[in-house]
């Protein structure tokens, strides 16, 4: 039902969010709590998924917490 991404579209997806994490560093230094948190929530699912699966749902399959 999901499907697996290849490992250059996981690995291109990483060296995105680390492009997009140096990017916004200096952003990220100078926004509110709240709102730096959200956006690196979504860096965080951005970079851990490998599936068309929902990443809480992977988690939840797999029995693990994010810590």
């Amino acid at each position: 039902m999901y499907t697996q991404f290849s490992m250059t579209n996981i690995i291109s997806r990483r060296i995105y969010t680390v492009l997009l994490g140096l990017v916004c560093l200096p952003v990220l230094l100078l926004i509110p709590v709240n709102k730096r948190t959200r956006l690196t929530s979504y860096m965080y699912r951005y970079w851990s998924q490998t599936s068309t699966k929902p990443l809480w749902l992977s988690r939840l399959d797999h029995g693990t917490q994010r810590r």
